[in-house]
């Protein structure tokens, strides 16, 4: 395989793996009392790490089809 073809393959694992990983934490926050920002602080952070892997994934598929 080419280095283009591990680019997509990386590219749809990181777009899959973020959509899964921002449904379960899009799912949690909606159940965080309002007040708990100890809480919610830590959950933006992990919901803008998912952000950066779907950005990796649609990069990756940017460069495979480009």
């Amino acid at each position: 395989m080419s280095n283009k073809e591990y680019e997509l393959i990386l590219g749809i694992l990181c777009l899959i793996l973020s959509f899964i990983l921002l449904y379960i934490e899009i799912k949690d926050w909606l159940q965080i009392d309002k007040k708990d920002y100890m809480r919610k602080s830590y959950k933006i952070e992990i919901i803008t790490g998912a952000a950066i892997f779907m950005i990796t994934g649609i990069t990756g598929i940017y460069r495979y089809f480009k």
